[in-house]
């Protein structure tokens, strides 16, 4: 049996949670995600979305173009600023969501890293993890996107209410 995921921001104005396990959980090294995190990468889970509830405030978001054209809504806490999760316009049946603010970040288990090739000569990389020197391929993320949600057209969709994410405004990497 899957156990709730849960979390939220630092100030506790918004808080989430999810049935599900996580389809992915990854690394992401891009210079975006560095900038983003405020930290030498950004570490998230990818959840999908009809299973994935926000509840108390209105997430806030902007809008990132990044150097290889692919557009990215981050959302954060419009209170204290922290990231929460992130959208991509071409993988809209899931969301990725910031490892840092689950409540029990512990369960966060990355499988890949992926953009390694902009990854700060500093900072270790994990052993037990694939690298990938951009994105991650088809297999890491697409292929069990696709099997999940292919899994589960037997069943009827559980829609769960999102609160609508107000973008403002557009910063190119």
């Amino acid at each position: 049996m899957t156990r709730l995921i849960t979390g939220g921001c630092a100030c506790g104005a918004l808080r989430y949670s999810c049935g599900e396990r996580p389809l992915a959980q990854l690394i992401c090294h891009s210079r975006d995600c560095q900038r983003a995190s405020g930290s030498a990468f950004a570490a998230c889970l990818l959840l999908p979305t009809d299973r994935l509830q926000f509840h108390g405030g209105q997430l806030k978001a902007y809008a990132v173009v990044s150097a290889k054209g692919r557009a990215i809504q981050r959302s954060f806490c419009p209170e204290c600023g922290s990231p929460v999760a992130i959208r991509r316009p071409e993988m809209p049946d899931v969301q990725f969501v910031q490892a840092a603010s689950l409540d029990n970040p512990a369960i966060f288990t990355p499988t890949c890293e992926v953009w390694v090739s902009r990854a700060q000569a500093w900072h270790p990389y994990l052993a037990e993890t694939l690298k990938f020197d951009e994105g991650a391929p088809p297999e890491m993320l697409a292929d069990p996107i696709a099997a999940y949600f292919a899994a589960r057209t037997s069943q009827a969709p559980s829609p769960s209410p999102l609160h609508p994410l107000t973008q403002t405004g557009t910063r190119l990497e």
